[in-house]
């Protein structure tokens, strides 16, 4: 004979009481006393009562289940984002998907139909580099599933995102150079198609301007952040006459490449290129030569204020969200 897990109306049958004040005795309702409430309790516990999920999802229209897609796990950066974003999940009883684009457009659309199939009741995402559509993320939003971006955001595109300060984190690098005597400094920037990277060009612009430099094309690169791109970027930028004393890059990954490529090919020049990066690896203070500096984002703050935006949707779909951009300090960090 099979034993069937038991419920509400075999706790209603075994107290002689009726379904619906079960139902709200287990739910805390006020309108049910507290020896009722510990009696139905009680012989929940009795019969190994255990609520179904699956029922109530149904009933709510919720699956309780938010997404999360990011490049990689691999990087800090989103290692500790995904943390914040998961606290702020589990405190409101949510659920994660996590998923890895691996910078792959096609991986990404890949792991939004996933994610759609397992009725996720919204998303958050950092977008791969080769995500310049946004139709598979609009889909998302047509089918009544809210999408909030984190660290990357397209240029013109209409979705609420959360990321770093970087325009003024750029100018506070350039600052810092020109008090140490540059004056040909260059700058890696990452993809030109998201907000990031323009708010980094902007700040690095504007950093020079200040300080009465005047903006040599010359000295700007783009990079797609992969190792062999990064390489060929700096030595374009070593090979100009004068070269670079220093060079303001899009992030700490990128800053490990550039310092591959200078002590290799350019040993000369490598004592006295400084560089400064965005994220504050940690690996860099067991380096016998670290980088002059890197600007410190807010990782896991970033994850938790994206997850309490996404939620804030999922909660009053009624409401009209318009984007919200919020942007968070960083600040300078020495090695």
């Amino acid at each position: 004979m099979t034993n069937k897990p038991a419920t509400i109306k075999d706790i209603a049958k075994a107290l002689n009481i009726s379904v619906s004040t079960v139902s709200k005795a287990l739910h805390d309702h006020p309108n049910i006393g507290a020896i009722t409430k510990e009696r139905v309790r009680a012989v929940a516990e009795k019969l190994n009562y255990s609520p179904n999920i699956t029922a109530i999802q149904l009933k709510q229209q919720k699956t309780f289940t938010l997404g999360i897609i990011m490049p990689t796990l691999l990087d800090h950066f989103y290692t500790i984002a995904v943390n914040g974003f998961e606290n702020v999940a589990t405190a409101a009883k949510y659920n994660l998907l996590i998923g890895q684009n691996q910078e792959s457009l096609q991986r990404e659309k890949e792991l939004v139909n996933v994610m759609q199939g397992n009725r996720i009741d919204g998303l958050l995402i950092a977008i791969s580099k080769e995500t310049n559509n946004m139709e598979h993320l609009r889909r998302l939003e047509m089918a009544g599933i809210p999408v909030v971006f984190f660290a990357r955001k397209p240029i013109n595109e209409t979705f609420s995102c959360v990321s770093s300060d970087v325009y003024h984190a750029a100018t506070k690098a350039v600052d810092l150079f020109v008090s140490r005597g540059h004056k040909k400094i260059a700058f890696i920037n990452g993809p030109s198609h998201w907000v990031t990277s323009r708010d980094r060009f902007l700040g690095y612009r504007d950093g020079l301007l200040k300080n009465n430099i005047a903006l040599d094309k010359q000295l700007i690169e783009e990079s797609d952040l992969s190792t062999s791109n990064n390489y060929q970027v700096v030595r374009r930028l070593m090979h100009l006459s004068p070269s670079p004393t220093a060079m303001l890059l899009f992030k700490d990954y990128l800053m490990l490449d550039v310092m591959s490529c200078l002590r290799k090919e350019f040993p000369a020049e490598y004592p006295t290129v400084e560089l400064i990066g965005y994220g504050a690896l940690p690996l860099f203070s067991h380096f016998e030569r670290p980088p002059l500096a890197s600007l410190k984002e807010q990782p896991y703050e970033i994850g938790a204020q994206a997850g309490t935006l996404l939620l804030n949707m999922i909660h009053h779909p009624e409401k009209d969200h318009r984007p919200q951009l919020i942007s968070l300090p960083c600040a300078l960090h020495y090695f």
